[in-house]
């Protein structure tokens, strides 16, 4: 693979972190179920072991959770182009967020810190998340939240 389509993927693959957290902020999971493929699998940083399979999971996840005002700020974005149609990454994610309101400013509750490792394919022209595998490293100023695991069925298992 040449240089230019090294960066070229870097930059196309680069951008998919960045559009996950402009769509997750702005409520729009629609948009954000788009960035995965069909099969795809993706695990929330606050269950890492519970990942859903399938486009369609993830877009339930963002469209019924309770409205939240929440940013998602995303750092280090590394890619590496394993060929012209894969590739994978990592990247860093801070996020603070609002249960009680949804109109800024609000103060926010705890600082969560952590990042994803992601798995990229290209599919009929279109870069996706093929996986995308989140965790938490730091926290401050708040508890873990405490998610009851969801079900094989919401997970796409059944």
């Amino acid at each position: 693979m040449d240089a230019l389509t090294r960066l070229q993927i870097e930059a196309a693959c680069g951008r998919l972190p960045l559009l996950f957290a402009k769509y997750a902020d702005n409520g729009d999971h629609a948009a954000l179920a788009a960035l995965f493929t069909e099969d795809c699998e993706f695990a929330r940083p606050f269950q890492p072991d519970f990942p859903f399979f399938g486009r369609a999971r993830v877009q339930a996840i963002f469209r019924d959770r309770p409205p939240i005002l929440v940013r998602h700020i995303v750092s280090n974005v590394l890619v590496d182009a394993i060929s012209e149609t894969e590739a994978r990454g990592t990247n860093y994610l801070a996020m603070l967020s609002c249960h009680s309101a949804t109109e800024p400013p609000q103060p926010a509750g705890g600082l969560y810190v952590g990042g994803f490792e992601d798995h990229y394919v290209k599919v009929e022209g279109r870069w996706q998340f093929k996986s995308r595998y989140g965790h938490v490293a730091l926290h401050q100023g708040g508890d873990m939240p405490n998610i009851p695991p969801p079900s094989d069925e919401a997970r796409g298992l059944k």
